[in-house]
């Protein structure tokens, strides 16, 4: 028999329509494609020549550009026909990582009637430690750091809640005096995330032991501001990025996780038809699917296809801030 205090009641699963949703600056798949290759900043020379040349090589056609399909032909390159080449996809993977990360990096906060709702969105999600129990996970494809940027800049969240990753991630700065929170908002990030680093020397960047968490307002954040965050970038050339304990730990317990909970919801998730993966990761789970809330026109395809693959009584057409604002208070 399964222990309660080993599983969750329910299980919010998280996409990018929410943070967008609270922060509308973030942004999306769609924001980022439209950055390519003219708003690529000028610290990535590299990356932006290579999408230029790109472009010309597709005779202009724009389509062909967009960001997965960029990433899988950069991040996928094995064989190289000599040392420079190496050394050239070496550096635009770099760039593309870190272009990445600096467009998807907020550190806003949310502000005004959303505030307001996010905040009682991570208290009703908040689990009590002293007890044991764990009535909600938060499960997410996203590696944005908005929950962890709400819960450390509202005292009356940073007071009583701290974020539990599911893994043991310690703060790069070790020696820091930290008061444990009474609550926890347990968050599993499927993708990585922009506030975790490979520990200064590690060999294994992916391994558990060898990943850090830095802050902004952390000592160490100088010392990793001009570092590549641990996080699977939006590609579909993902297995080197799986190597290590770090990411086959936090899938085997969200597996583990969905499998044992009663209800299953999704915010802002509208189940990308290109990552079969996480189609097959999810879908398996799907009698215990309550809710998928999407925010899409009625009639367009994206919502036509989520009720075909869902279901119509599970969709829920609506802005993942004004459901959460109806069902959270």
């Amino acid at each position: 028999m399964v222990s309660s205090s080993s599983t969750y009641r329910r299980v919010f699963v998280l996409g990018s329509g929410f943070s967008k949703s609270f922060l509308p600056s973030m942004p999306t798949l769609k924001d980022l494609n439209a950055l390519i290759p003219d708003g690529i900043p000028d610290e990535f020379p590299h990356f932006k020549e290579y999408c230029q040349r790109f472009l010309c090589l597709c005779n202009g056609q724009r389509e062909y550009l967009g960001i997965e399909q960029l990433a899988t032909s950069i991040l996928s390159a094995r064989i190289f026909p000599g040392e420079r080449d190496r050394l050239y996809r070496a550096t635009l993977r770099f760039e593309l990582l870190r272009f990445i990360a600096s467009v998807i990096r907020r550190d806003e906060i949310v502000k005004g009637e959303a505030s307001f709702i996010l905040k009682n969105f991570l208290k009703s999600c908040a689990n009590h430690t002293a007890s044991g129990e764990r009535e909600t996970l938060l499960l997410s494809f996203n590696y944005d750091t908005l929950i962890e940027t709400a819960i450390a800049n509202y005292p009356e969240l940073s007071e009583q809640i701290s974020v539990d990753y599911g893994v043991r991630i310690e703060p790069a700065d070790r020696s820091a005096h930290r008061i444990a929170a009474p609550q926890t908002v347990d968050f599993i990030k499927l993708h990585g995330s922009l506030n975790w680093f490979p520990v200064k020397g590690a060999t294994d960047e992916l391994d558990l032991k060898n990943v850090c968490q830095v802050e902004p307002q952390d000592r160490s954040f100088p010392i990793y501001s001009e570092d590549t965050p641990i996080y699977i970038p939006m590609a579909h050339a993902k297995e080197s990025f799986l190597r290590g304990s770090l990411f086959n730990l936090l899938w085997s317990r969200a597996d583990y996780y969905l499998a044992h909970a009663r209800e299953i919801i999704f915010v802002g998730y509208g189940f990308p038809k290109s990552d079969v993966n996480n189609l097959e990761f999810l879908l398996k789970h799907r009698d215990r699917f309550k809710t998928a809330v999407i925010f899409e026109k009625e009639g367009t395809p994206d919502l036509e296809r989520l009720r075909a693959l869902l279901g119509k009584d599970i969709v829920v057409d609506c802005d993942a801030k004004e459901y959460l604002k109806s069902t959270c208070g």
